[in-house]
């Protein structure tokens, strides 16, 4: 059995990818399945945007005046699936679900990483074309319904994926992520960082020297409610202030997408007059982030959902004390080993931070917890598991082919019952 493995987000030009959580999935599963493959599977790799962006008919498709995106991925992505050396396959892997045609001859199996924009809908539809937010969705769903077989990533994830849109639960597997061996190595480093170190990243990252730091790791999507992580930070530097204990600074790691969701940074740092105590980072390398790791007090999440929360894992892994919230699949991840508060409870939220930052003794009790618990995630069980799910694949694959060819109408490849 070859299967191929969609390897799109590991190019630096896919920003929407590389640049965030799906990316460094990539980039820890592949060596994870090379590794571990045999017993009757092969993993080879593809690249999606090499198929769709490649040969005589993706030179028409560029020549239509409108609809462009839609075309290569919904007319002219299926087709290449299952045509020249993709023929190969037995089956293959979209590691994010929205990278899946909602029609396709080929088998496949995809990783879903959340259904957020069904479960936030009317957050998301706001800023958003309505006509555009629902046939997005519509062939989102459609893609997932047609898969041979889903992964989620959080157990949150299989029970919405079942809950909303039907997927018998024999047909998911949940897949945890794992975390970099690397933030690990923050958690060793943490008491051992020179004034120097600390010093030349402070000055460099332009964050102020002397002030504890509250980190935040992530995009600025709806969900990420980042205005409740400003209003959050602004009652916790108050509190500082009017206690005469030392102010720390709110530090953002991660991509701005796009100017509304900058535009909704800016206005929340001023409405809550937090421009002085904020610094906004941007994307930041691996090593910045480590350092960044090692120098925080505090790791601040408090999103209104998450498909797993992978920043929540590399903040316990590095033995940063986490505060986050207690919805979706954050508690699946952070156990009892850090604090959790109501999304949208500012004040619960500036409490949990506070109890971090004034009580050292808690506070590391709770980092030495999450970074053993931290140690039970590993990209080796992911890609166990991973093929754990091809080989099910396989079998249902194996199984339909018994009974006649193989396409995308077969009735064992709509796993939704549609």
């Amino acid at each position: 059995m070859r299967v191929g493995f969609d390897v799109s987000a590991l190019d630096p030009s896919f920003k929407c990818h590389a640049q965030r959580g799906i990316g460094r999935y990539v980039s820890e599963l592949l060596p994870a399945l090379t590794q571990q493959s045999g017993d009757g599977i092969e993993v080879e790799t593809f690249d999606h945007k090499s198929l769709i962006h490649s040969g005589f008919a993706a030179t028409m498709v560029n020549a239509l005046p409108a609809g462009r995106t839609t075309a290569r991925q919904q007319i002219l992505y299926p087709v290449k699936l299952n045509s020249g050396e993709m023929r190969r396959f037995s089956f293959v892997h979209f590691p994010a679900h929205m990278d899946a045609p909602a029609w396709s001859r080929k088998p496949y199996v995809l990783t879903v990483l959340d259904l957020i924009p069904l479960i936030l809908k009317d957050l998301y539809r706001a800023n958003r074309p309505g006509w555009r937010f629902s046939f997005a969705r519509w062939l989102e769903i459609r893609a997932i319904k047609q898969a041979l077989f889903c992964l989620a990533i959080s157990e949150t994830t299989a029970n919405d994926l079942h809950r909303l849109l039907g997927v018998p639960r024999d047909r998911i597997m949940v897949t945890p992520l794992g975390v970099d061996k690397r933030f690990f190595e923050s958690y060793g480093k943490r008491d051992v960082v020179t004034s120097d170190a600390s010093l030349e990243l402070r000055i460099r990252l332009g964050i102020p020297t002397g002030r504890p730091i509250i980190l935040y790791v992530g995009g600025h999507d709806e969900r990420k409610n980042i205005r409740g992580l400003v209003e959050i930070a602004a009652e916790v530097v108050r509190e500082a202030e009017r206690n005469g204990k030392d102010v720390p600074v709110l530090v953002l790691a991660g991509r701005v997408g796009s100017l509304k969701e900058e535009e909704r940074l800016n206005v929340a740092l001023w409405d809550f007059s937090m421009a002085s105590d904020t610094v906004s980072l941007g994307y930041v390398s691996d090593d910045d982030l480590q350092a960044l790791y090692c120098e925080s007090s505090v790791f601040l999440f408090p999103s209104l959902y998450e498909g797993f929360g992978l920043p929540v894992l590399e903040a316990m892994a590095a033995g940063v004390p986490v505060a986050c919230s207690n919805v979706s699949s954050m508690p699946e991840v952070l156990g009892d080993t850090g604090l959790t508060f109501t999304p949208t409870d500012v004040r619960g939220g500036a409490k949990a931070v506070l109890k971090l930052l004034g009580d050292s003794q808690a506070a590391r009790s709770l980092a030495e917890a999450a970074h053993q618990r931290a140690r039970t995630f590993t990209w080796e069980r992911t890609g166990e598991l991973t093929l754990q799910a091809y080989r099910a694949a396989g079998e249902l694959l194996g199984h339909s082919m018994a009974g006649g060819a193989v396409s995308g109408d077969h009735p064992l490849l709509r796993v939704g019952g549609e």
